[in-house]
């Protein structure tokens, strides 16, 4: 009567067992499978995002300060380097 117990606990023993294997696979089948999806979406978030900046280049242009300006900004940054000397 002991080795029934003792089969019938090993079997139950072997059977959680084999349904711990079989949930881990499952979890590491989903997990796989979001890396994967996760990989895809950030390329295609990297993409966009290259396409926002070189578009926002593009959009920027140069605009040619005049003498005055230039002679302004100049006085501007000497004045507030002058202020942190004294």
């Amino acid at each position: 009567m002991i080795k029934e117990e003792n089969s019938r606990r090993s079997f139950f023993k072997r059977a959680a067992a084999a349904l711990g294997v079989v949930a881990a696979a499952a979890g590491t089948k989903n997990l796989i499978a979001a890396s994967a999806s996760s990989a895809e979406s950030s390329s295609a978030k990297y993409a966009t995002d290259v396409a926002m900046q070189e578009k926002a280049v593009k959009e920027n242009q140069l605009v040619v300060m005049t003498d005055d300006e230039k002679k302004q900004r100049l006085d501007d940054l000497l004045n507030f380097h002058r202020q942190e000397i004294a």
